[in-house]
């Protein structure tokens, strides 16, 4: 690993929602709209951004003012051009590795959310179960941006490895970045466009699509099951897929799935969808 090169790990908001500034723009970005304007203007000292963020924060969130504005001027002063960064993507499971190839801007284009950011050139991308649990656990933590440093050398050799490894497959990387792009657009649409719609007859087409004789279940049930799709004409024949479907935001957690899991007859097979985490 070169001694000089740092390892940042940057988050795409708590539910993923800036993941397509992160993989189509090429921009890594920090959600802090408490810090209206361009953070390069300010005196850069993290007295001047703790500051900067009071002022603009309620009295409730002013208190967390050391930690949020910290990420900040780390973003827009310790950050360099050349640093790595991992981006953990929960929507795939996968952890994205890019090289850091922009100075800090503030750009609202998209909104106030996510103004503040730099350019990225992504590298490589590899599954979480490559990784140790050390490494995924300082991954873990709750901050948006910071700095890695107890495993870095694990996620540089692992990663600048394959890249190097991917150099002579220009074309499989090609293909590649178009099915993320069109992944991240279906996933995309399907949060924004069916927002407050119900999702069950959509499910219900997708799996006719494969080949399944699929209806959607009476309103009036109270057992957790969306959809049930099966092969035969009957739908007496094993598997006989119960779906239950989640329109969701944010990370959808574990206990949903499991209790769901639970009421899953062992004849059948139980499919859990949801547009969240």
């Amino acid at each position: 690993m070169q001694q000089d090169t740092r390892i940042w790990a940057i988050r795409a908001g708590s539910a993923g929602q800036a993941g397509s500034i992160f993989i189509e723009q090429e921009h890594v970005a920090l959600s802090c709209v408490e810090m209206d304007g361009d953070a390069s203007n300010l005196p850069p000292t993290r007295g001047a951004f703790k500051d900067a963020f009071r002022n603009g924060a309620d009295e409730e969130l002013a208190a967390s003012a050391p930690a949020l504005a910290g990420q900040v001027y780390r973003f827009v002063h310790e950050m360099r051009i050349g640093h790595r960064v991992i981006y953990p993507r929960k929507s795939d499971r996968t952890l994205r590795w890019g090289e850091i190839v922009g100075p800090y801007v503030y750009d609202v284009q998209d909104g106030k959310a996510f103004a503040h950011r730099r350019a990225v050139r992504w590298i490589g991308r590899l599954s979480r179960d490559e990784f140790t649990p050390g490494a995924l656990y300082e991954l873990g933590s709750t901050l948006s941006l910071f700095e890695v440093r107890s495993f870095a050398h694990e996620f540089w050799r692992k990663f600048e490895a394959r890249a190097e490894a991917c150099e002579d497959e220009p074309e499989a990387n090609a293909l590649r970045d178009i099915a993320e792009a069109t992944n991240d657009f279906i996933a995309r649409r399907l949060r924004t466009q069916f927002k407050g719609f119900p999702m069950e007859p959509l499910v219900a087409d997708v799996f006719r699509a494969m080949g399944y004789r699929a209806r959607t279940t009476r309103k009036t049930r109270d057992d957790g099951i969306d959809v049930i799709a099966h092969r035969d004409e009957l739908g007496i024949e094993p598997p006989i897929l119960k779906i239950q479907v989640k329109a969701h935001d944010g990370n959808i957690g574990a206990d949903p799935v499991k209790s769901f899991s639970a009421m899953i007859p062992d004849r059948d097979v139980g499919v859990f969808i949801t547009t969240g985490g």
